[in-house]
Formats: structure tokens, C-alpha cells, sequence
């Protein structure tokens, strides 16, 4: 992912669009800036969601 880039994240369960404004590679973690105007920092990419509940955070990538 790319600064500037238009990606799909998940905000507390629902789907919702932003741009991304921050890339942190040591982390891999982006900060992404929703359609709403609030930012949304250190947003972790999954490929499937933790087992645990509590293990998911409020906002996450979920890659297919």
C-alpha cells in the first residue's frame, strides 16, 4: 500500500471506505483517513480474523 492509495477496512464490523495517509513499515501498520474526515491510525492487515473476540481490534484490513 501506497500513500494516497483508496482502500476498503472494516470499522467496528462494517465495511467503510478511506484513503490511506501514513505507511509504517516497522509496524506493519497503516493510518488511513475515512470518507467522514476522522483518521484512523495503526490499522493492522489480516488474512483471516483471530479465533478470540477480544483479539480483534476496532479497525483492521482484511485481505481476501
Amino acid at each position: 500500500m501506497k500513500i494516497g492509495d483508496k482502500i476498503e477496512f472494516y470499522l467496528f464490523g462494517i465495511r467503510t471506505k478511506g484513503e490511506v495517509y501514513e505507511v509504517d513499515k516497522k509496524t506493519r501498520t497503516v493510518n488511513i483517513l475515512s470518507e467522514d474526515g476522522y483518521k484512523y491510525p495503526k490499522i493492522k492487515t489480516f488474512k483471516t480474523l483471530p479465533k478470540k473476540k477480544k483479539e480483534i481490534p476496532p479497525w483492521y484490513i482484511l485481505k481476501k
